[in-house]
Order: C-alpha cells, then structure tokens, then sequence
C-alpha cells in the first residue's frame, strides 16, 4: 500500500484547523493496481455534503453538532481536498464555491460549476446559497480545452440534476486529451426509474460527444449497482467500467462509500462511482474505503470527516 499522505493542505487551513482542536481526518491508504509507469492523472470524486442540507427532517441523528458547523467543516472539506494532491476534483452537493474556489486558485486549480435549477438548499433556513456540481482542475497539468454544462432530461424533460464534462489536455512532451464528467443523480428510494432515464441521458451524450478520447465520469448517482441505471452506465458504447470493483477480487462495488445514521435507521452502501472507458486509460491505483473502526461507532459525518460521503481517488495512467 502506497501513503495516502501526500499533503497539499495550506499551512493557513491547519493552522485554523489546530485551533479548534479537532482530530485528525479519517486514515486511508492508496492500493496500487498496476506497477506499470507513465502519464498519471488523479481524480477525485466526492459529494461534499452541502451545508445547507446539515439540518431538516432528515439530519444525522449520532452527528455532534459542531461538526456540521459551517466554520469547521467548511476548512475540513478543504483539508480533505488537497491532502490527495488530485489532479482533477468532482464535487457535488457544492453550495460554498466561491469560497473553494479561491482557496483552490491560490493552490493553481480553476473549475467549472453548475448550479441546480431548483437546489433544495434553498428550501432549508439559514441557508447559503444553491447547491451544484463542480469540476476543478490543477492548471501547472493541465489545459481546459473545452466544457459543457447540461442539465439533465428523462424522457425529453427537463430534470432538476445536472452535468459538468471537461475536456482536457496534458501539459507533457507528448499531450493527451481526455474527458472527465460529474453529476449527482436524484436521491431516494422510489426514484429508481428516475435515475435509470438520466443515466440513459448521460450515456447518450457521452456517446454522441466524447467518443474520440478517454473518459473518465465520476458522480453521486445514488443507486447501488442492482440499481437500473448501473446497468445503463456499464452497457455505454464507449466501454466504462467501475473503477473501485478493482479493490475486489470478485469485481464488486465496496460495501459503502456512504454511511451515515438517519431518523429511519442505519444506511451503509455503495452509490458513488468513478467510471472510466476502456479505451486509453488504466486504473495504477485506488483509494481503500476507510475501515469501519476509523470511521466510528456514530458513522458519517462526524469530528473526523466533513460529509456522510467518503471520497473516491484514483490514479489512471493515460496510455
């Protein structure tokens, strides 16, 4: 196993952090996949957790507090970022970006950002602002060619989730392009249908559009892998797979990437994906899923980390 410590945190961000006591973020290690060398890109995904869904009906019931105090966590979600060191960063559930994206650009990343046509943030009291979807990027690596934003469509109507997809180029002797895509699908159970018609959306337009270069789409889709939508990802004509089956000897999904403890009961399980076509692109390694002991007897969020969602990174070597 490879250190998961690669620390890019601003010495400002500890500092402000070391005030206020708080424990260290939950440990996790890289597991390499493949020894071979070359171009590598890091990717990150993550859902964020907005801050103006830390309250309402639905709260994390074992969650202290002041671990949903925006003043903490705000500096948590940054310290979570950068100590991976991504080369590109997809986040959801994003209602403070102008405050991550210029702590970010003082780090050398730009971004793109896409807000909800009707965030549910905007529902909760004492909120910050609408929630989106962002994909930023380290510009000393890399070139944003070209972006898009769509929001999504089931059936031919308008939904109320979106997109982000990004092309890039590397900054190396011999440049590579490549596409990276974000989005946070309709949450709930019930919705499944839901879900099934924006992936199809999401497929086609990958289909139709990123067909010329490697793709790399990351997101909460808030389906576990029985989900339909699953199904409609891993059958795109581009060739995706799901990159953290590669942490199982039998190809499965982990047993959660989210887990967190509701007024209804206990959730624990698997909807956040990084999925990568086949075509030019090889997983060299993954972030492990924290063990259940770092994460703690009252589950996600908590002191120790910022959001009910565990980050996903990985390393892809551009062939």
């Amino acid at each position: 196993m490879a250190s998961s410590e690669q620390s890019h945190v601003p010495a400002e961000v500890k500092a402000e952090i070391s005030k206020l006591e708080l424990p260290p973020l939950i440990h996790r290690d890289f597991v390499e996949i493949s020894s071979d060398t070359g171009d590598i890109v890091r990717v990150m995904q993550w859902n964020i957790l907005a801050q103006g869904l830390c309250g309402g009906a639905d709260n994390f019931m074992k969650c202290p507090k002041e671990a949903l105090e925006f003043e903490s966590r705000k500096l948590r979600v940054l310290e979570e970022i950068t100590r991976y060191c991504p080369t590109v960063i997809c986040i959801e559930e994003v209602d403070f970006y102008p405050y991550l994206f210029e702590c970010l650009s003082k780090l050398g990343y730009a971004g793109v950002y896409s807000e909800k046509p009707d965030s549910p943030c905007l529902y909760q009291t004492n909120n910050i602002g609408p929630d989106g979807t962002a994909i930023l990027y380290d510009t000393s690596k890399l070139v944003l060619s070209q972006s898009d934003s769509k929001i999504l469509k089931e059936n031919g109507q308008q939904s109320n989730h979106v997109t982000v997809i990004a092309q890039f180029q590397t900054k190396t002797k011999d440049p590579k392009i490549f596409y990276v895509g974000a989005t946070h699908l309709k949450a709930k159970r019930g919705y499944e249908e839901k879900r099934k018609l924006q992936g199809q959306y999401i497929s086609n337009y990958l289909q139709e559009n990123c067909n010329d270069a490697p793709v790399i789409y990351c997101g909460d889709f808030n389906a576990e892998a029985t989900e339909p939508v699953y199904s409609v990802m891993k059958s795109c004509s581009i060739g995706l797979n799901s990159a953290y089956t590669l942490l199982s000897k039998n190809n499965e999904e982990p047993k959660y990437t989210t887990w967190k403890i509701r007024p209804k009961g206990e959730e624990c399980h698997t909807i956040d994906y990084i999925w990568y076509s086949n075509k030019g692109l090889k997983v060299k390694s993954v972030l492990n899923i924290a063990v259940e002991e770092e994460i703690g007897k009252n589950r996600l969020p908590s002191l120790k980390y910022p959001s009910d969602h565990l980050s996903l990174v990985c390393d892809f070597l551009l062939l």
